[in-house]
């Protein structure tokens, strides 16, 4: 059977688009901001990338992989990114969280490095200021011109020196 040219080309055409559709459904459930929240939300616990769940690129991950396809069901049923973040937090615990919580003893996490920075901008300035105090110039003391009796003592013992 031989086909026509425009009925080959439009075969082909549905052909790809029925193959591709499955596909392109899928990156359109990746690519909303819930899922992305909740991606990035999330480490990965592969142990060797040190990157969110959203951007880990090793292939295969056997970390990443089954999270983002347990993100993806779980949204398309119709929970919020903070539900699911809380489920897998609750499961794997606070290393699984790629920000700590902005509550309770964790809030240190987030405040303690703006306090370290603060203390060593005032103690630097303390410091520099004390410097400053030391090195203010002071009168030199008068030099006093020798007498005739030193000079002729000095150049006698110069030159035994160099005899």
């Amino acid at each position: 059977m031989k086909w026509p040219k425009g009925d080959f080309r439009d075969f082909v055409l549905a052909l790809s688009f029925l193959l591709s559709a499955p596909t392109l459904i899928a990156q359109e459930r990746l690519n909303t901001p819930e899922y992305r929240n909740a991606c990035a939300a999330l480490m990965c616990q592969c142990g060797g990338c040190s990157a969110t769940i959203y951007t880990c690129a090793m292939e295969h991950c056997h970390s990443a992989e089954p999270i983002r396809e347990e993100i993806a069901e779980r949204i398309q049923k119709g929970e919020s990114a903070e539900s699911i973040v809380k489920a897998f937090e609750e499961r794997y615990g606070l290393a699984i969280l790629s920000a700590p919580p902005t509550s309770g003893f964790h809030l240190t996490a987030w405040i303690a490095p703006f306090a370290v920075l603060l203390v060593g901008f005032f103690f630097t300035r303390h410091v520099l200021r004390s410097w400053k105090q030391r090195t203010i110039p002071q009168d030199p003391t008068p030099i006093t011109p020798i007498t005739e009796a030193q000079r002729t003592r000095i150049e006698k013992e110069l030159r035994d020196i160099s005899s």
